[in-house]
């Protein structure tokens, strides 16, 4: 039997990573997105084939990526980790700007943000691996990354099902609520 909790032990950052396609953007809940090579930068994302990020980032060829500061409160993790983009519109709830490419960036309680044009993908089990060229991007304040080990410890998150560090002893979060601050900006 394998024991899961070495795995607990790497260390994470918290994103939300972001796409669109057509009309209809969506973003999700990530722990999984590193740096790869740095000339020409890129990054590499994982995300489960049954979200509808994947299928968007699929169809685009983009994604953008928001770095979660310390200072996200529940509230926003909610609603990129525990809402379903086919029945919620998660950019209707927070503060965001459109990049060039057309994908979303979450501008409260992030503190930077990198946009990529993927390059390939990886299937792996239940998840995909797309490695992105670094496009475009940009630090909004000098606030402290957000780790996974600060979402679980002091914000006492849980982890969803569909995420590759799920364990089986972990249950789901309580159900999101709004998350306050100023209004959407859709930019260019």
């Amino acid at each position: 039997m394998i024991d899961r909790r070495p795995l607990q032990k790497f260390t994470y950052g918290m994103y939300i990573v972001s796409a669109k396609d057509g009309d209809r953007m969506n973003g999700q809940l990530s722990n999984t997105v590193f740096q790869v090579a740095s000339e020409p930068p890129i990054i590499s994302v994982c995300v489960n084939r049954q979200n509808v990020t994947h299928g968007m980032i699929a169809r685009s060829g983009r994604f953008s990526v928001s770095i979660l500061d310390i200072t996200a409160p529940m509230e926003l993790i909610s609603v990129f980790g525990f809402r379903h983009g086919g029945e919620y519109d998660k950019f209707n709830a927070v503060p965001y700007r459109m990049l060039v490419s057309g994908a979303p960036i979450v501008t409260l309680h992030t503190n930077g943000f990198v946009e990529a044009r993927v390059m390939a993908s990886v299937e792996a089990a239940t998840h995909t691996v797309f490695l992105g060229e670094v496009v475009d991007s940009g630090v909004f304040n000098e606030e402290a990354s957000m780790t996974y080990e600060h979402y679980r410890r002091v914000l006492k998150g849980f982890t969803p099902k569909s995420a590759p560090t799920f364990s089986p002893a972990h249950a789901w979060a309580k159900e999101p609520v709004a998350v306050s601050g100023p209004p959407s900006s859709q930019e260019a």
